[in-house]
Order: structure tokens, then C-alpha cells, then sequence
């Protein structure tokens, strides 16, 4: 048990973690909660040559989205966050607004990394 807080103390708080707001597709869930967010812009493309494109991630707590009664979880038990939005502040002090492409839930600490893309809507 103490090995499951440590590891989420590490993934999601300890002095880096960003203000997170998460919004269901619908827009009738939204859940504030507190994570690790990077934005960087370096990527590499198929021939392995550095590029500029934008890669964003948030490291957050299952338990914090499920206390606020967040639907984190399918009828089937999944982790189910594709398409929902995801906001947090980025280094220029701005909010700004992405959208989940990617999940990576670690069921065994209960933390779930989220891969971004731009939110166009």
C-alpha cells in the first residue's frame, strides 16, 4: 500500500503538479483535479529526423476523477477517456484546451497518462 502512494505522490503531485479540467465528449461531466502536465514540441517523424510538432501528456489519479464521480470506466470496466477534453495551464501562463488520443492506464497504481492532441472544436 505504501508502495501504491509513493508511486502516485511521483506520477501525479510532489511540488509539479498543474491544476487539470477534464470534460466528458458531451460536455455534461467536468471534473477539476491536479496531475502532471508536459507540452514540448520535438517529435520525430517516419525517416527519424528531429521535428517541430507538439506533444502534450497528463499523469492523473483515478481516484481523484471517481471521487468526483467522474465516468472514467465503460460498461464493460475499460478506461474509456478517448475524446474527452483535457485543459491546463502550460508555461505562458494560458489555459489551453486538448483532446485525449491516447490512454496508458496503469491499473495496478491506479494512475492513467493521457496522450493530448489539439482540441479543434
Amino acid at each position: 500500500m505504501a508502495a501504491k502512494a509513493d508511486y502516485k505522490k511521483m506520477m501525479v503531485s510532489g511540488g509539479y503538479e498543474v491544476d487539470i479540467i477534464l470534460s466528458t465528449p458531451s460536455g455534461d461531466f467536468t471534473c477539476n483535479t491536479t496531475g502532471l502536465g508536459s507540452k514540448h514540441h520535438l517529435s520525430v517523424d517516419t525517416d527519424g529526423s528531429q521535428v517541430n510538432s507538439m506533444q502534450a501528456h497528463v499523469s492523473i489519479d483515478e481516484d481523484e476523477l471517481q471521487n468526483d464521480s467522474y465516468p472514467v470506466r465503460n460498461a464493460k470496466g475499460e478506461i474509456s477517456l478517448y475524446g474527452h477534453k483535457v485543459s491546463f495551464k502550460d508555461s505562458s501562463g494560458i489555459v489551453k484546451a486538448y483532446i485525449v488520443r491516447e490512454q496508458f492506464p496503469n491499473e495496478t497504481f491506479g494512475v492513467i497518462v493521457l496522450i493530448l492532441g489539439y482540441w479543434t472544436q
